[in-house]
């Protein structure tokens, strides 16, 4: 009987250190950033030395991802980590993340041809961009608008649209 209840015992010790360790979202959100070079291909990546990630705003994500990206590569580019100051610093980057509070009092000119855009603001995928993250039931969910992806004429491959949720503008938007 000792034994059972020794067991027992060690076994909800075990299960309640699984069940307290959490994940950071800002690091989330930091990786999947990174890792989304993986799965978008740009319509001009054969000219481009490296991939420009570029930042409007700080917040924990940018501080984050400033330290992820150090030394990372994709396809044989360096991913470059740039903290932009206006919007027509935008025009040499590839991916741009938008801090909610950088798109609370402003709206950025995010149709171009090969730019992914990427914010945690709320309605940013229904609203100007073309990825959001979302929140639901502690996990970080990419949301992303398929026809600003096609406006942009960027490419973003199946994985990465398995793991999101696909959402596109009403007929009478486009």
């Amino acid at each position: 009987m000792n034994r059972f209840i020794l067991g027992v015992c060690s076994l909800l010790m075990c299960w309640s250190a699984v069940a307290s360790v959490t994940f950071d979202p800002d690091k989330v959100k930091a990786v999947y950033l990174v890792r989304f070079a993986n799965f978008i291909h740009w319509p001009q990546e054969k000219s481009l030395e490296h991939i420009n990630y570029c930042v409007v705003g700080q917040n924990d994500v940018t501080d984050v991802l400033e330290q992820v990206l150090d030394s990372q590569t994709v396809r044989n580019k360096a991913l470059v980590f740039h903290r932009v100051q206006n919007e027509a610093e935008l025009n040499d980057c590839q991916l741009v993340y938008l801090t909610p509070e950088s798109t609370k009092n402003h709206t950025y000119q995010l149709e171009r041809e090969g730019l992914v855009s990427v914010s945690d603001a709320r309605a940013f995928a229904e609203t100007q961009g073309m990825v959001e993250f979302r929140e639901k039931s502690g996990r970080i969910l990419p949301v992303i608008n398929i026809d600003q992806a096609d406006k942009n004429n960027v490419i973003v491959r199946s994985q990465l649209l398995r793991i999101s949720k696909i959402i596109s503008q009403p007929q009478g938007e486009k």
